[in-house]
């Protein structure tokens, strides 16, 4: 680790003034809120979920979502952290990995929109719409980033030990400098995990790798046909007014942008091959579907055909052959053109 990092001024004369280095950030809680305003200083693509949010134990600083979809824990300290910061944030992130993921999704949903975070009415749906294709359980265990000016040694070493583990702890340490009135921040990571441990694990697949692995899945197991099937039955009447396909191993989700939102992209439906079970097809029907198809629809299909709780939120029903579908088809797409029809009644009140 580096003992100091020097900074100098160089003007047009060439003469170099070198720079007071930065103690602290006069309170943490402006080191906070120029985080939560630039949340590219502590890593790209993040997107911030929670500020000041409650655990067993205390009040993390900033909870996050990578752009692997998964969670990430800061602790922030206005200037250097000692070891107690490590075992801080541990605390923080273990008391969060003891939740299940729908306890989790509560959670993050009931402590969001304070404090300049976006608020959040319905985390799975949020998850679902920004990081389509990847299982909501790929959020945990979470990552740990301690972040400060400066890092002790016993703090370090500690850090270095656990990351050496399955634990992913990282530290982030911002050099100050203080230049006239203006302050001058820059990043640097101390510790990092083992590049052999994260390698290919949190790196999220591409949409064209899902699609790949998909049509493996189907074509090993014999499912391509019956789902073909499927899913152009259902995709037909969608892509009236536009839809995106969202590859999951086992299935696709279909998304469909808001009528009130054209930059907001919501799942719908979707068709899956083997999640319920070997041999066994299913067409799930998320909460904006039956929000837009409205209660008497939804009942009627729910009169004629047995649907069950979806474990990812709303609905589905299940089959095992083409015949089978062929009975639930009439009655499954009837629900669909009601849904597009209330979408379509609103975009014409809105145009």
């Amino acid at each position: 680790m580096t003992e100091e990092l020097r900074m100098w001024s160089v003007g047009d004369g060439r003469k170099a003034v070198r720079l007071s280095p930065l103690k602290q950030i006069p309170t943490e809680l402006e080191f906070e809120e120029l985080l939560v305003a630039n949340p590219e200083m502590l890593e790209s693509g993040l997107r911030l979920i929670g500020r000041q949010t409650p655990t067993q134990t205390g009040w993390l600083d900033l909870l996050a979502v990578d752009t692997n979809g998964r969670l990430v824990v800061f602790e922030l300290k206005r200037g250097t952290f000692a070891r107690e910061a490590v075992t801080q944030v541990l605390d923080y992130a273990s008391s969060l990995d003891g939740m299940s993921t729908a306890e989790l999704a509560k959670h993050v949903a009931r402590q969001s929109g304070q404090g300049g975070i976006e608020q959040i009415d319905d985390f799975e749906q949020w998850y679902a719409d920004n990081f389509g294709g990847i299982d909501l359980s790929e959020l945990l265990p979470p990552r740990m980033v301690l972040v400060g000016l400066g890092v002790d040694a016993t703090a370090e070493r500690m850090a270095r030990f656990i990351s050496a583990g399955p634990v992913d702890i990282s530290i982030a340490t911002f050099h100050g400098f203080q230049h006239d009135e203006e302050r001058l921040l820059a990043r640097q990571l101390e510790v990092e995990p083992d590049d052999g441990k994260t390698d290919g694990r949190h790196r999220a697949p591409t949409v064209a790798e899902r699609h790949r692995s998909l049509q493996k899945h189907l074509a090993d197991n014999g499912y391509d046909a019956v789902f073909g099937r499927v899913h152009a039955d259902l995709h037909q009447p969608l892509s009236e007014q536009g839809v995106w396909e969202q590859p999951g191993s086992t299935g696709i989700g279909f998304q469909l942008t808001e009528p009130d939102d054209p930059k907001v992209w919501k799942t719908y439906f979707g068709v899956q091959a083997g999640y319920l079970g070997a041999g066994v097809y299913s067409v799930s029907i998320l909460p904006q579907a039956i929000h837009w198809g409205g209660d008497e629809a939804f009942g009627m299909l729910r009169e004629s055909v047995d649907v069950r709780d979806w474990p990812h939120g709303g609905y589905a029903l299940s089959f095992r052959s083409s015949e089978q579908w062929g009975q639930l088809r009439p009655r499954v797409l009837g629900f669909v053109e009601a849904v597009m029809a209330s979408r379509s009644g609103r975009q014409g009140t809105n145009g």
